[in-house]
């Protein structure tokens, strides 16, 4: 396989962008980060991003390890996650994305969050 810069940028984890909206990481790269995101809110700082996106990927490590998402202190509760997944369509609105064409045919989270919800 031959790499290109595209195929190694696309290879980076998510705790690596993450990370690049830490303070001195953020510093480093010239501070110009928040440009990917044109539909951001005024005011929008690199530590609510940097916030935002541990968040993010926090949630992702634990689907990723199998471990739970819906428990708040041993009570079922689908609160947190519904929270991330509007935090991440919030990130995909400010991205300039389509969320649904990005999200058509694998966004089961609102019938998921559903279905726990009911029992």
């Amino acid at each position: 396989m031959e790499y290109t810069h595209d195929r190694l940028i696309a290879k980076l984890t998510l705790g690596f962008w993450t990370y690049q909206f830490a303070s001195k990481e953020f510093a480093a790269a010239g501070s110009t980060l928040l440009e990917i995101f044109p539909n951001r809110p005024f005011g929008t700082r690199q530590k609510q991003v940097f916030q935002n996106l541990v968040k993010i990927n926090d949630i992702r490590n634990r689907v990723a390890h199998y471990e739970p998402v819906c428990f708040e202190k041993n009570v079922i509760s689908t609160d947190r996650a519904g929270r991330r997944y509007g935090l991440i369509l919030e990130l995909l609105e400010w991205l300039g994305c389509n969320q649904q064409q990005i999200l058509y045919g694998i966004d089961g989270v609102k019938e998921a969050i559903r279905a726990i919800d009911s029992v």
